[in-house]
């Protein structure tokens, strides 16, 4: 395709709706909770582990549905999963603003809007790009993931002072299922399977790569490993345990992050506006994590991140008392640059170790794990809350978690079938020692020697 007369590789409009549907999805799943959760609370009076325990449904439920849509992933594309799971969260999101019976809110939170939106989004669209890119897959992952931290950047504020204040939250959620239909159907719209299908190359073929760079493509290809084949492998657990983990923290300050500073005499809209720096900070630096890991080892990159972002839980912890809304923003800022890799790390390694013909049937394997943490933590989180009366405990175990991801990233080893033949390896040090070699040329599977 041409823009503005000048080709265009089409993996790079993969990008951009997958960078649009995670910037709905997740906004309007997760982002926008805390700032519902103080209303729901105080008109029904509910305890936040109630009011959480919805999240922890859909999240076990996501753990039999991703298992199901890997295969399907690989086999159909992005596209038509999206689709159908808009069919669904579309009416959820309007559905919200009716709630009045807690079983209610169980139902059409837990079961329908949780599952859905994550269907259409983050379960599906990191797969998708991948598909498209070797060579330059830490860039596409980076500018795909900051659809997420623009999501806790702009919905829980938009929400907050635009719809919630001056409508009501019933209208809130009414406005929220409009903006879903109008931005997640057109991105999914865009969404295409694999370049092969099209006469494509990833990256976009020979105009845009090196020699070396096709090679090692088709070395990603050639190399691949079936479900099977990675269930065989130490890294494949290691590598769901380390990001089954740091979730943790995610999940952590994104659905209690404002009701945690509203704790510390902030108001709804300085403590969202506060938990949006993190969100900003985290998207600006995406771009940046996904060119490191074209760069570095991917294991350096996951170690800098993780440590940066326990640092930076800390900080929260410590300022959080203080009342001093520039310096909590700030630590919450530390802690978004440095747990801002976490999306395209986690992409990146799942890719570079397992490649990309079966991605899909292979990190499908790992949901389950992954969503079962996932579902304990909303109401870990707030039943901690409700027996102790403060997050701090709850917030500091987040910290260790991401302080043990980091090392746990420096143990894992490439699988066999993925290391590089003897061949590849001769001319990767030859490049290493030419010094006109553009070191950031380097495609991820080239970036080991053992």
């Amino acid at each position: 395709m041409t823009l503005f007369g000048r080709p265009v590789f089409y993996g790079w409009v993969v990008v951009a709706a997958a960078f649009v549907a995670q910037f709905v999805t997740v906004g309007v799943q997760t982002s926008v909770v805390a700032v519902f959760a103080p209303e729901f609370i105080e008109e029904f009076g509910w305890s936040r582990t109630q009011f959480f325990a919805a999240d922890s449904i859909g999240q076990a439920l996501l753990m039999v549905i991703g298992l199901a849509l890997g295969p399907r992933i690989d086999r159909f594309g992005a596209r038509p999963i999206m689709l159908s799971a808009a069919v669904i969260c579309i009416p959820a999101l309007f559905f919200m603003s009716q709630v009045e019976e807690y079983w209610q809110y169980v139902l059409i939170r837990g079961v329908f809007l949780v599952t859905s939106a994550s269907v259409a989004g983050f379960l599906v669209v990191s797969i998708a790009v991948s598909q498209w890119f070797v060579a330059k897959r830490g860039q596409a992952l980076g500018w795909t993931s900051m659809g997420v931290s623009m999501a806790g950047f702009f919905w829980p504020t938009f929400t907050a002072g635009v719809l919630i204040e001056p409508l009501g939250w019933r209208t809130a959620w009414m406005v929220l299922a409009g903006c879903l239909a109008a931005i997640l159907i057109p991105a999914a719209l865009l969404m295409r399977r694999r370049p092969e299908d099209y006469g494509m190359l990833p990256d976009g073929g020979p105009t845009q790569l090196t020699r070396q760079q096709i090679e090692a493509g088709r070395h990603d290809e050639e190399t691949s490993l079936t479900r099977g084949e990675a269930l065989r492998t130490s890294c494949f657990y290691l590598i769901v345990l380390i990001f089954g983990i740091s979730v943790v923290g995610i999940f952590a300050i994104l659905l209690n992050g404002v009701l945690y500073l509203r704790e510390h005499g902030f108001t709804s809209v300085e403590a969202a506006g506060a938990v949006a720096a993190f969100s900003l900070m985290s998207m600006l630096t995406k771009p940046p994590w996904g060119w490191m890991l074209d760069k570095f080892d991917t294991r350096i990159v996951g170690f800098a991140s993780f440590a940066l972002g326990a640092f930076g839980f800390v900080l929260v912890i410590q300022a959080a008392p203080s009342g001093d809304w520039w310096l909590i923003a700030g630590a919450l800022a530390v802690m978004g640059f440095g747990i801002g890799g976490n999306i395209p790390i986690q992409d990146m390694f799942w890719a570079e170790y397992f490649g990309r013909r079966y991605l899909g049937a292979v990190r499908s394997i790992g949901f389950p794990i992954a969503m079962g943490i996932n579902a304990i933590t909303p109401i870990a989180v707030a039943l901690s809350y409700d027996l102790i009366g403060s997050y701090d405990y709850a917030f500091y175990t987040c910290a260790a978690f991401w302080a043990g991801s980091a090392i746990l990233c420096m143990m894992l080893r490439l699988p066999a079938k993925r290391r590089l033949p003897l061949e590849m390896l001769v001319r990767r040090v030859a490049r290493l020692i030419t010094p006109r070699t553009n070191p950031a040329a380097r495609t991820a599977s080239q970036k080991r020697i053992w």
